[in-house]
């Protein structure tokens, strides 16, 4: 004999409420006193009552599903940004499906087949997709996060690197240098220009020495930052040096050892990206924080705001930045006996 299918009357019959108050339980509605909602999914559980996520989606148009794209999971920024995701997800009622983000083949994924509201890309190569197939023949509403996005019809959240580098040098300026060498990342890459443009500003602003000679390329690697130092070194002087990333940052560090010279006493290092080991590395590594979680929170927020207007977003500004923070660690820190103490304006150690 078949099993009665347990419907959503069952559910309101057991717990007392009406059909209706059940619908905004499974929908995690607000608007539902958290005594009922206990009672409601007593009872749901009871039953073995669950929401049917595509009878939803064809009922109302909507499953409160969004697809995540991601193109490396190995990517160490990948997790802060999932962590901030998720949690807004949650508050607000959505679940979220995960993929791998296939750069090679036209359409990354089939929207026909799926049931899902909206679209968040987290590439670092996302200038080169074509986003209009992502979001599908429907023109599904979509964001980037931590990739650029050329297309007006697509947002993207992004960490500041232009201010973030502006306050690398601050920091190094205020510390008691002079002149700032710089190892960029690969010049291709719109945050490389970025950073390139909020470092030539901070030298400007601080009347620091601007010379070409002190401008490398790295491509983000420990070895290159540790080959462009050598360059630099076999060119000119310099008594503070920022880097695109902390591991160009620790490279360049390996490279200062080998010719002698102490940091933070002969040269204070910024890195940028904040990444875990520059806690654990000596001296302790200065750098860039970028805010992560922030950034999943708001391409979160900025996708359900999407999909709730029919796709369109909320305002005009379609790159949405969030601002870096700087932490002062002792590749960066000036003591009394240092030749730059007496041209420093302060210091403040940071965990």
């Amino acid at each position: 004999m078949t099993k009665r299918r347990v419907t959503i009357r069952d559910g309101a019959k057991k717990a007392g409420v009406s059909t209706a108050t059940v619908s905004r339980v499974l929908n995690k509605s607000k608007k539902v006193h958290f005594r009922t909602r206990r009672l409601v999914e007593n009872a749901c559980e009871e039953l073995g009552f669950y929401r049917d996520p595509i009878a939803a989606a064809l009922r109302t148009g909507k499953s409160n599903t969004v697809h995540l794209l991601i193109e490396r999971f190995d990517g160490s920024f990948i997790p802060d940004i999932l962590v901030g995701i998720e949690g807004k997800a949650d508050r607000e009622g959505y679940r979220l499906l995960v993929s791998k983000l296939d750069t090679t083949q036209r359409g990354v994924w089939e929207p026909g087949n799926q049931y899902i509201d909206g679209i968040i890309v987290i590439s670092d190569s996302v200038h080169n997709l074509n986003l209009g197939e992502v979001a599908g023949k429907d023109g599904l509403p979509l964001i980037c996060v931590y990739s650029y996005s050329q297309d007006p019809r697509y947002p993207c959240v992004l960490p500041d690197d232009y201010h973030g580098a502006y306050l690398a040098v601050q920091h190094l300026a205020e510390s008691g240098c002079e002149a700032v060498a710089f190892i960029s990342g690969p010049s291709d890459w719109p945050a490389s220009q970025d950073r390139l443009r909020g470092y030539k500003q901070a030298v400007k602003d601080f009347a620091l020495r601007d010379d070409s000679n002190l401008i490398e390329l790295g491509d983000w690697t420990m070895v290159s930052g540790y080959r462009a130092c050598q360059r630099l070194l076999g060119k000119t002087t310099f008594d503070g040096l920022f880097a695109g990333n902390d591991p160009m940052a620790s490279g360049a560090i390996d490279a200062l050892r080998e010719h002698r010279l102490d940091v933070p006493r002969d040269v204070a290092v910024v890195g940028f990206d904040d990444a875990a080991f520059c806690r654990y590395v000596r001296p302790t590594l200065s750098s860039i924080a970028m805010p992560l979680k922030e950034m999943g929170e708001v391409a979160m927020g900025t996708l359900i705001s999407m999909i709730r207007n029919d796709g369109r977003l909320d305002h005009n500004e379609h790159v949405i930045k969030l601002p870096c923070v700087l932490r002062r660690r002792d590749s960066t820190k000036v003591t009394p006996e240092h030749p730059r103490a007496e041209r420093r304006t302060g210091y403040v150690t940071s965990n």
